[in-house]
């Protein structure tokens, strides 16, 4: 694991660099499921391209590599929803410092190339491509620890709960990491001082491809209603101004500060990476020990410690 939370705010900049304030939710994202331990018959639901987990369980990239290799940023346009992170070069080849050394069992991903992106990382021993709409292919009793942060992605929020139920062993555990609608919150406030061009900008259909975003006391009614226990609650993120950066930060400029670094010789990238990861930091240390503002009833991000 790394040992701090400016430790995580460092790895997760570099790694995330030209979205920084992507890298300043990740380290409070990891920070919030730190005493999480993958005990195995151990479950990634939705594991994406793996770097998120990855960085949190320990492992070290090289400088020169981040998450903005092969994407397809040039085919980007605000007129359309493609998502630029959806690619996979068969080239790709992430440059690893160190691996972590904890493995997990199982990684699952609706992408076919964000799974070929994690397996490139070699944390999960088998990858299985999944809907989250369907049912899991994992037998009764299965997992003793499953994590996941996508839960509100789909369509059918009963089924995906009644599987993570099914396929929890009596002993085991789930850390769910769930949305609110006071996520995009900021959206909702600018709504009435910008343009509609210009929300559709920031909002990229965000608001619309969030499935099933629900309340707090809604998360634990739906939660109660498949069987769980909550053992424990947690905010992740301190207050709203950590939220209201990162629901504007360098998102419209994403795709065109891709091209650019893809544009630099290597010795150029990594001498402007470093003085930007430098600025950041220097600009969201402070934000680390901002104080919690939230109660839960308000909270856009929580995590959620079950139980069978």
């Amino acid at each position: 694991m790394i040992s701090s939370l400016e430790d995580k705010l460092m790895k997760f900049l570099n790694l995330y660099w030209l979205r920084p304030e992507n890298g300043l939710l990740m380290a409070f994202k990891s920070e919030n499921i730190e005493t999480m331990k993958f005990e195995s018959p151990s479950l990634d639901l939705s594991c994406g391209d793996g770097m998120f987990m990855f960085t949190h369980l320990g492992g070290t990239f090289s400088d020169q590599f981040d998450y903005f290799k092969s994407t397809s940023a040039d085919k980007f346009s605000h007129d359309s929803t493609i998502d630029i992170y959806d690619s996979f070069d068969p080239d790709y080849s992430p440059e690893i410092i160190s691996h972590p050394k904890v493995k997990i069992d199982y990684g699952t991903d609706w992408k076919q190339n964000l799974l070929d992106k994690a397996s490139k990382l070699n944390i999960h021993d088998k990858l299985i491509l999944h809907d989250n709409n369907d049912k899991l292919p994992f037998s009764d009793n299965f997992f003793k620890t499953v994590y996941s942060n996508s839960v509100y992605w789909v369509d059918n929020i009963d089924l995906i709960l009644s599987e993570l139920h099914r396929t929890l062993h009596p002993d085991g555990q789930i850390f769910l990491q769930i949305m609110t609608p006071y996520h995009i919150e900021t959206l909702d406030k600018l709504d009435k001082l910008f343009s509609k061009e210009a929300i559709d900008i920031l909002d990229r259909n965000r608001r619309k491809s969030y499935m099933s975003l629900k309340k707090y006391e809604e998360w634990v009614e739906l939660f109660t209603k498949s069987g769980f226990k909550i053992k424990e609650i947690r905010n992740s993120y301190p207050n709203e101004f950590i939220l209201d950066l990162w629901n504007v930060g360098l998102r419209p400029i994403a795709h065109l500060l891709i091209q650019m670094s893809d544009a630099l010789s290597s010795e150029k990238y990594l001498e402007i990476k470093k003085h930007w990861v430098d600025i950041f930091y220097k600009l969201f240390k402070p934000l680390l020990y901002s104080p919690e503002t939230y109660k839960f009833e308000k909270s856009p991000y929580l995590l959620f410690v079950l139980e069978k």
